[in-house]
């Protein structure tokens, strides 16, 4: 079996630094909401979707840590039927997901929740809408200030 798995280290300060920007946002987040107003709602929101994101790759980075020194483990794991047709590990950092290739072509996913991809997409797109809903607003009442 072929693997392409990658070190701990990077991973690690992928965890690290993701885990950070959530902290950041969420705390930058629920002080701009507090401050009210429309365009404060929606860059505190954009930016709480911006630290569930972040926490949700923190979480699936750091189940490719856990499972590091078990990639062979964790496709057993995952799918004890299809294990012994398992030639080759591979995985990805964005979005975080370890496969486990078939000899006969084909794969299933081992190691990261399922749920993962999903909320950081979607807390992605939530936050992109939200920060141009701010910056709309913001240029609203900016021009309705000047006149």
């Amino acid at each position: 079996m072929t693997s392409s798995y990658p070190a701990a280290l990077p991973l690690l300060s992928g965890v690290l630094v993701a885990a950070l920007t959530a902290f950041g946002l969420a705390g930058y987040g629920f002080q701009t909401i507090g401050r009210g107003g429309p365009a404060g709602v929606a860059r505190g929101g954009a930016a709480l979707a911006g630290a569930l994101a972040a926490v949700a790759y923190a979480w699936g980075l750091g189940s490719l840590v856990r499972d590091e020194s078990g990639t062979a483990q964790a496709c057993q794991d995952a799918n004890r039927a299809l294990f012994g047709q398992v030639g080759a590990f591979e995985v990805s950092y964005l979005p975080p997901a370890l496969d486990c290739r078939l000899s006969g072509g084909g794969s299933y996913p081992a190691a990261v929740p399922g749920f993962v991809a999903p909320v950081m997409t979607g807390c992605a797109v939530i936050a992109v809408t939200l920060a141009l809903i701010a910056l709309a607003e913001h240029r609203r009442t900016r021009t309705s200030e000047a006149a």
